[in-house]
């Protein structure tokens, strides 16, 4: 991630080197595509996140449900719903989506940095080796299928390689073309993964929920007025963050889905020099996205 957030920064640097001159329909178009494509792998990010506290909030409800029973739960049986190596499988293809977009503007925008060039290899050598590793069935913390495995190692390779280069043989626009493919197969991994944490959530809430209705029956006279008062209006208020939740995962996917159209839009304009439509879907990508960012802070603030 550190070498993200470097690249990104060295970018919006250069370009603001560049403000005084006059860029090119490309380098526009592809510095908006990096700025949108931007906000949506850090509302990814933001999700996952969310996904593991959320999990890890549901273990520890049952832990305390079964604590004085004849079954008691081990509290060493918790586990995160993503470990450490599935967490960073997908912050790489986080990562390959984000430079991606970062790369093409750079070369559209004539932006050279060996940071940048460094921090893009990187990236690239990553992804490269977690397409790899996709290829030869290990497990890299993502439940996908056979033939889904298959086409995101190729898209993962292809990504890698253009990265690890950072050399075009061919014209710019071909790249994209090239690409479009890739990108298309990198967003359905994610939006199929999405799907996963948002089924999950579900489950999660649900258990809260049920733990927390059966504290306050069980509780009974225990508990004072103003006590019980206050546990049964939680009640609402867990209903109230499952819907935001779902809600929130709903927009993702459908940022992710957007990512994928607005990119064959960034290819199909790039060979035309027509601009119109793309303007209209890269404006529609950053307006969800920066949707879901508002619509994430105000959830985080509401707990």
């Amino acid at each position: 991630m550190p070498h993200r957030r470097l690249l990104h920064g060295l970018f919006c640097v250069c370009l603001l080197s560049l403000s005084g001159c006059s860029l090119s329909p490309l380098a526009r178009n592809t510095a908006a595509f990096s700025g949108a494509t931007n906000a949506v792998v850090e509302n990814t990010e933001n999700a996952y996140r969310a996904a593991v506290r959320l999990n890890e909030e549901a273990q520890v409800s049952l832990l305390v449900a079964r604590y004085d029973t004849d079954h008691p739960m081990d509290p060493h049986s918790i586990r995160p719903l993503i470990d450490d190596k599935g967490l960073k499988a997908r912050t790489e293809v986080l990562d390959g989506l984000q430079v991606y977009a970062q790369t093409i503007a750079d070369l559209a925008s004539g932006v050279s940095s060996p940071k940048l060039d460094a921090a893009a290899a990187d990236c690239g050598a990553n992804l490269k080796s977690l397409g790899d590793a996709l290829a030869a069935s290990t497990p890299i913390g993502i439940s996908i299928g056979s033939t889904e495995a298959n086409a995101a190692s190729t898209a993962l390779k292809a990504l890698g390689d253009l990265l690890v280069r950072r050399e075009i043989k061919g014209s710019i626009p071909k790249v994209i073309r090239d690409m479009d493919p890739s990108i298309e197969q990198l967003s359905k991994l994610l939006s199929s993964d999405i799907d996963i944490l948002r089924d999950q959530s579900g489950r999660d809430y649900d258990q809260i929920l049920a733990q927390q209705d059966q504290f306050i029956r069980h509780a009974g006279s225990s508990l004072s007025a103003t006590e019980r008062r206050g546990e049964i209006e939680r009640l609402p208020r867990i209903l109230a963050s499952q819907k935001a939740t779902e809600d929130m995962l709903t927009g993702l996917k459908a940022s992710l889905e957007k990512l994928t159209v607005t990119h064959h839009a960034l290819a199909a304009a790039a060979a035309s020099k027509d601009s119109a439509s793309l303007q209209a879907r890269i404006d529609d990508l950053r307006a969800s996205a920066e949707g879901l960012a508002n619509f994430y802070e105000s959830l985080s603030s509401s707990k």
